[in-house]
């Protein structure tokens, strides 16, 4: 077996060994055979690459390896890759100068519109002066652009998305790794993982060993729709390409700087460039014009045209300058490399379903989770955690596929408990902010409770302490979670404090409130009801009120002494107790007070005389007529 895939691949290495048509020139040695093909209008897009029907392997487009055949000279091809909506070809339309009904299409859907690779027929000149090969007679290079398949659309196998990468790393020579707004850990880990693809499918079409025969190409990180602030595109790509320190010799960072190691096989350099939006409305950019488009955006679209131009030499197969024809040989054999084989994946196809399955328990364990409403307290959440967790390695366990010898399963199941536990840890946190909330709110409406009572017309130590027994009751009931203990403290702060307060404040305005009751009842029994002697008391106490607190010149209070005691309690008897809250009723007694006041002047004043002089009238002129009776009767 062995054999016949060496004799195989032999064959492959004879047939790339000999020279292309075309390739000196065998075409135009016969005039009327080049005279009856029609002329191909090459100023538009050709399929190079498509995908087959399954969508999971390729195939080579013949239009396509003819449009590149006929290039003359040595070729620069410029291929761009990212994900798909991320704005690829209407990239390579604006680097063209070309519109989108011309030039590559361009889809404003969810569906990826690039379908397998696809070339421009119409190679653009580098100017002699920047690229002028002496191995060519003085022959100017060509830049070639190749648009791609976003990778990561649905409908598709991962496989081929690998391939599509490990076919445009291989093929370019200024690989442009077109992403939107940063580069990722999953960014580069793809990238890697195709360079090592196309490294290692070469070498086998080549006869395999050693190092590859393609010498690597430049690396252009794009980054599109550029907005972030902070580092520049440039730092932020470098930074992320560096080595992660590895000073414990952690399996999984030994794993990640392996990545970029890999990447520095495939690029003479990694250079960094943002670009911004070009406008708001991404749906519309084919119907706009450069005077509608940004212009911070037209000044950078500038300035990444020189750059490619900049980045842009020759590739070279085999220390060879490659030319159209040889780039039509190398596409050919490397999809026949690509599509010989299963593309190697991150693991089995046993491990690839068992980390479906604890994404999978994941999800369900999730569900389970979120299903107990939060807040709750810590000890109820660890024992709601401890369940979810159970049922989730249970189930793992019931679904599993293979074995640990086979499938990796020691590895997955350390995966799945490591997953759980971030879930908890972020449920712990939500838990946390929903417990603060929650707490926060009851404790600022006691606060605001205690704030209130501060106000009132008429204070009360007994109802100030059972408005914060209430709100200390429904703190209770409203403050769960971790966030209790801090807020319970808290609250207890506030009532220390505003009871302090209080206490100071009441015994003030008890005192203010007895003097303006004692001018009250001056005024009263002097003009209204003339009482001397409740006159003369209310100047008593009030002259007492006005002398007795300064005899306290020495320290102490009147609000100490024995009958200030008593008259503060029978104050509180008054003002709030079980029957009647006078704080609830003052505003309604004091008018119904008034009113009766005024009646009864009246009734003293004015009715009750009139009445009474109607009833003398009454008793006197029966007396009167009785009198006139007599007189008559003794005439």
């Amino acid at each position: 077996m062995k054999n016949k895939l060496a004799w195989t691949w032999a064959t492959l290495v004879c047939l790339a060994c000999l020279p292309a048509p075309g390739a000196f020139g065998a075409r135009s040695l016969d005039p009327q055979r080049s005279e009856q093909k029609p002329a191909i209008n090459v100023r538009r897009p050709f399929a190079l690459v498509e995908p087959v029907e399954s969508h999971t392997k390729l195939s080579v487009s013949d239009e396509g390896l003819e449009a590149i055949r006929n290039i003359p000279g040595p070729v620069i091809p410029v291929v761009v890759i990212g994900p798909y909506r991320s704005g690829k070809s209407f990239l390579l339309n604006q680097l063209l100068g070309v519109g989108c009904t011309e030039g590559f299409g361009v889809g404003h859907t969810r569906s990826t519109q690039t379908k397998g690779v696809w070339v421009w027929g119409e190679p653009q000149k580098l100017p002699p002066s920047a690229n002028t090969l002496p191995d060519f007679a003085g022959q100017e290079a060509s830049i070639v652009y190749l648009d791609t398949e976003g990778f990561e659309s649905t409908g598709k196998a991962d496989a081929y998305d690998d391939r599509i990468f490990a076919l445009s790393t291989l093929i370019s020579a200024v690989l442009v790794y077109n992403l939107p707004e940063t580069v990722r850990e999953s960014d580069i880990q793809k990238l890697s993982f195709a360079v090592e693809l196309a490294e290692g499918f070469y070498a086998d079409v080549q006869g395999g060993g050693g190092s590859s025969p393609v010498e690597p190409g430049s690396m252009l990180w794009l980054i599109q729709r550029d907005f972030l602030e902070g580092k520049t595109v440039q730092s932020m790509v470098s930074e992320a390409l560096q080595p992660v320190p590895n000073p414990f010799q952690d399996q999984d960072i030994a794993q990640v700087n392996k990545i970029r190691q890999s990447l520095q096989l495939v690029a003479r350099n990694s250079t960094a460039f943002g670009l911004h939006q070009p406008h708001m409305e991404r749906t519309k950019l084919c119907e706009l014009g450069d005077d509608q488009l940004d212009k911070k955006y037209l000044e950078q679209r500038a300035q990444l045209h020189d750059l490619v131009q900049q980045l842009a030499k020759p590739k070279r197969v085999n220390g060879k300058v490659m030319t159209g024809p040889g780039l039509a040989e190398l596409v050919s054999q490397m999809v026949t490399a690509l599509n010989a084989r299963d593309i190697p994946t991150a693991g089995s196809i046993l491990e690839h379903f068992n980390k479906e399955l604890v994404y999978r328990v994941r999800d369900t364990y999730i569900t389970t989770l979120e299903s107990l409403v939060l807040p709750v307290t810590e000890a109820a959440l660890a024992a709601h955690h401890e369940a979810a967790s159970a049922v989730a390695r249970q189930q793992f366990q019931a679904e599993k596929f293979g074995n640990d010898l086979t499938s990796g399963l020691g590895s997955l199941q350390d995966m799945l408990q490591a997953s759980l536990d971030k879930e908890f840890v972020g449920r712990q946190t939500a838990n946390t902010l929903e417990s603060n909330r929650r707490c926060e709110k009851a404790e600022t409406d006691c606060e605001d409770t205690l704030e209130r009572e501060q106000l009132v017309k008429l204070p009360s130590t007994g109802r100030f302490e059972d408005r914060f027994s209430h709100c200390e009751a429904a703190f209770e009931r409203a403050c769960i979670g971790p966030a209790h203990s801090g807020q319970s403290e808290r609250l207890q702060k506030a009532w220390r404090r505003e009871h302090t307060r209080f206490k100071h404040d009441y015994n003030d305005k008890l005192y203010n409130g007895l003097v303006l009751l004692l001018l009250v009842d001056i005024l009263m029994f002097r003009f209204v009801i003339k009482f001397s002697i409740l006159e003369s008391l209310g100047w008593v106490v009030f002259l007492f009120l006005q002398v007795y607190p300064k005899l306290y010149l020495n320290g102490g209070s009147m609000y100490e002494a024995h009958w200030w005691v008593i008259l503060v309690r029978v104050w509180e008897v008054i003002v709030y107790n079980p029957v009647l809250d006078l704080e609830k009723w003052w505003q309604i007694l004091t008018p119904v007070a008034f009113v009766s006041f005024v009646a009864w002047k009246l009734w003293v004043k004015c009715i009750r005389p009139r009445w009474k002089r109607r009833q003398d009238k009454r008793l006197v002129l029966p007396t009167k007529q009785g009198d006139g009776d007599r007189r008559d009767l003794s005439v």
